[in-house]
């Protein structure tokens, strides 16, 4: 399934299509995978990315930038971001998108009868799982992991699209979560998978407090320590040896460098550098806060 080639008119009423065209993937306009990508854009940056791009062979955009698309197969919608999640959407249900990986649990993992795993997964040495926990599809749980209770590893992400209509669309997920070595998630926590091929990863050493939620496709480093109530939305990379305090909320998208520390309560929706200490809603530099807290107590 993944080397097929696709025509537009399989997945796109023919009305739409300007000028037809195959692909062989759904990715982003600046992606280097995929001799055939199938992409939307709707500014100006993206669609010079895509005409610059050998990779993309057909676009979806809207009426607005329709003429600057260059020597690819085009599509032009009233809405190019729905039109696109529910094309990959359908490549998802037949198949297209799971991640390369083996299966298997290794005899000396320890799981709960209590626990489902399934068996599209992998589980290395000396694995513990907890009572009631749940690992799903195209899970990589390296060796020495300790799985809590009540955890739940490889659940869909919440993505959803409001269409024009106010209808939200659900975009599915069909990726995986990687657990590296000697990681510990605690009870009641949550790890969402990849939303397509790729894998959310927690690096090795790391420790997950209770009721932690990773977003998918996240990309957590190696040796931190994420305490209770954490929030970390979809698509954050966070580097190695950080300390996220109790009921921090990182927003998506957002890096967070090596050695970082977040205060508890945070909200964080900008990027922080390595070594850098924040706090506050929304959050700046620690120092920064502790200054403005003492002056508004005068």
């Amino acid at each position: 399934m993944e080397n097929s080639v696709y025509k537009l008119e399989e997945f796109i009423d023919k009305k739409h299509i300007i000028k037809d065209g195959l692909f062989d993937i759904t990715a982003p306009a600046d992606a280097a995978t995929g001799n055939k990508i199938l992409c939307y854009a709707i500014t100006k940056e993206y669609i010079d990315l895509a005409n610059a791009n050998s990779h993309v062979s057909c676009v979806i955009t809207n009426a607005k930038f329709a003429d600057s698309v260059q020597g690819k197969a085009l599509v032009v919608h009233d809405e190019p971001i729905i039109l696109f999640g529910q094309i990959v959407n359908k490549l998802i249900e037949n198949g297209v998108f799971e991640p390369s990986m083996n299966y298997g649990i290794s005899d000396s993992a320890s799981i709960d009868p209590t626990a489902i795993v399934s068996k599209k997964c992998r589980i290395g040495n000396n694995v513990s799982i907890g009572r009631h926990s749940i690992v799903e599809d195209y899970t990589i749980i390296e060796d020495d992991v300790v799985i809590g209770d009540n955890v739940v590893i490889g659940c869909p992400g919440f993505f959803f699209r409001r269409a024009k209509s106010g209808e939200l669309v659900k975009f599915l997920h069909a990726g995986g979560v990687h657990l590296h070595k000697n990681v510990e998630v605690m009870t009641g926590s949550i790890v969402q998978r990849a939303q397509k091929s790729r894998f959310t990863i927690v690096g090795e050493g790391t420790k997950i407090s209770v009721n932690v939620n990773i977003g998918h496709d996240a990309v957590i480093g190696k040796h931190n320590q994420i305490t209770g109530n954490v929030q970390i939305a979809g698509n954050t990379t966070m580097g190695d040896a950080c300390w996220i305090g109790t009921s921090v909320t990182i927003s998506d998208g957002v890096k967070i460098g090596n050695n970082a520390e977040i205060k508890i309560g945070s909200v964080v929706v900008k990027n922080v550098k390595d070594n850098e200490v924040v706090s506050g809603n929304f959050a700046i530099l620690h120092s920064k806060n502790l200054k403005n807290y003492i002056k508004a107590q005068r």
